[in-house]
């Protein structure tokens, strides 16, 4: 295991309790290991999944109480989260220390203060070289290696596929309000567009908040700049963030880092899996880059599990764990084309207008079942994806709103295949549905099993009583996902309206 960011210590803690022989290979702390993330309420699941949970909740991060977004000009808007089960807003050096400690209690050897320098493929899987600080080696042999290195990408970095129209510079700073900020989003991040760039901002605690612009690089002057003017001219642009750090005290200097967007051409392939930032990086817009790494890691780690126990499944499970990749970074793209749209017609800027343009053509077509930004361990199958497209979706809901009864039959082209699947921390093949208009297979939409549903759609001809059904015996859904998922399978043909 390479890396000791959130998705190599979530990989290494499950394949450890999975039984497996693990090293995680730890370098020093790089200085983006300094900034300060932002860690949703959603990711809860997870953290309780590898076992860390309790250790956060301990550490006394400053909780992530919501957003507070002033975009493209407009009127403030924001989300409060759940009191009794807020987020999580932390240093990544702490975040890391404990992560790095759950792993190695549950077993996992740790290498602090080693970096993998090279990693060479055998017949038997991957020969990796490691250098520690005082210039000493150690030479590691393994049957399946995790690239959790990062932006470095020891091995990732050889198959990167770069956004070259929109290359990103990440100013960050770090202010302290004796006696607090004043407001009542203390625990609130807070995201602010201009005309060319935007910046958010993370709370460490009552009193100490990090400050971050996003500029375009090719714009940026770095030979012997001083990285604190910069920023404090790009907030100079800003309505909110720079008010709200005026007459701050900064804590240390500024500093710069790249924040420019990438993916993969391969996310895994035999003995390899890229995790994490590893393979791609988004934009911190939605908040959601820890949780990212947190789900690629521990899928990374469902990967390997499976083919280490079941080599016959291997290339299922690799492909499975590349379309799965693919997918969030098509997700997260086309969520952040919605906000780059708006302000480039806001802004008229070209910074919003190529950005604008290249996450939309990153982000294709959206899939209604993917779910890939909200990834579930518990039902982490469902992110396998639904082909059907949102206006045929809408168009069956409206035709099931229509109806005073639902009358659903069983689709007349519907035929059962195999696809992958995760159960128990393994990759397995299960069955979906396939119509002529959909010949792939669909099995979940929403997290909703879609099987089970077509089944119970023809005891029920009351969509709340169905809604009620299907909750008695499967995991329960929010009514707008059942809608969702129940007009899906009318609309991929599973199931059919009878005739009135």
């Amino acid at each position: 295991m390479l890396g000791g960011g959130p998705a190599g210590t979530a990989a290494a803690t499950l394949l450890a309790r999975r039984s497996h022989e693990v090293v995680l290979v730890r370098p020093p702390s790089p200085p983006a290991a300094k900034l300060a993330q932002s860690i949703p309420p959603s990711a809860r699941l997870l953290l309780s999944e590898l076992g860390v949970l309790e250790a956060i909740e301990a550490a006394g991060f400053h909780p992530n109480t919501g957003n507070k977004v002033w975009w493209a000009d407009a009127d403030a808007r924001g989300e409060r989260f759940r009191a009794n089960e807020p987020g999580f807003h932390v240093d990544r050096v702490g975040l890391e220390r404990i992560m790095v400690a759950a792993a190695e209690s549950i077993g996992a050897r740790v290498l602090l203060g080693m970096s993998a320098r090279e990693a060479v493929q055998t017949e038997e899987g991957f020969r990796v070289t490691c250098e520690g600080a005082d210039g000493g080696t150690l030479e590691l042999r393994a049957p399946w290696l995790i690239d959790a290195t990062g932006r470095h990408g020891l091995l990732a970095r050889h198959v990167r596929e770069p956004d070259r129209s929109t290359t990103t510079l990440a100013l960050v700073g770090r202010f302290h309000r004796p006696g607090g900020w004043g407001d009542d989003t203390s625990g609130h991040t807070l995201i602010e567009s201009y005309r060319d760039g935007w910046a958010w901002s993370v709370p460490l605690s009552a009193e100490s908040r990090c400050v971050t612009a996003m500029i375009d690089q090719r714009h940026a002057e770095l030979g012997g700049a001083d990285v604190d003017a910069m920023l404090a001219a790009e907030l100079a642009k800003t309505r909110q963030l720079g008010a709200l750090v005026e007459g701050a005290v900064p804590e240390g200097a500024a500093w710069a880092c790249p924040a420019s967007l990438y993916c993969a051409s391969q996310y895994a392939r035999p003995a390899l899996a890229l995790a994490g930032d590893a393979g791609s990086f988004i934009d911190p817009l939605s908040s959601y880059g820890v949780k990212k790494a947190l789900a690629s890691g521990w899928l990374a780690a469902v990967l390997t599990h499976t083919a280490l126990i079941d080599p016959s499944m291997t290339d299922v499970a690799v492909s499975f764990f590349d379309a799965r990749e693919r997918e969030v970074y098509r997700g997260y793209r086309r969520r952040s084309a919605e906000f780059f749209e708006e302000a480039a017609e806001a802004y008229e800027h070209p910074y919003w207008q190529t950005r604008a343009e290249a996450a939309r053509e990153a982000g294709g077509a959206e899939s209604v079942g993917g779910r890939g930004d909200d990834p579930d361990p518990d039902r982490l199958e469902a992110l396998d994806g639904s082909p059907v497209s949102e206006q045929a979706v809408r168009a069956a809901f409206e035709q099931i709103r229509s109806r005073e009864s639902l009358g659903a039959a069983t689709g007349s082209t519907v035929r059962t295949i195999q696809r992958p699947a995760i159960a128990s921390h393994r990759i397995v093949l299960e069955q979906h549905l396939a119509t002529d208009r959909y010949p792939e297979g669909i099995r979940y939409a929403r997290s909703v099993d879609l099987r089970r549903l077509s089944d119970l759609a023809l005891e029920h001809d009351q969509v709340t009583d169905l809604w009620s059904a299907y909750n008695g015996v499967a995991a329960p859904v929010s009514l707008p996902d059942f809608l969702t998922a129940l007009a899906t399978a009318f609309a991929a043909g599973l199931l059919e309206h009878r005739e009135r």
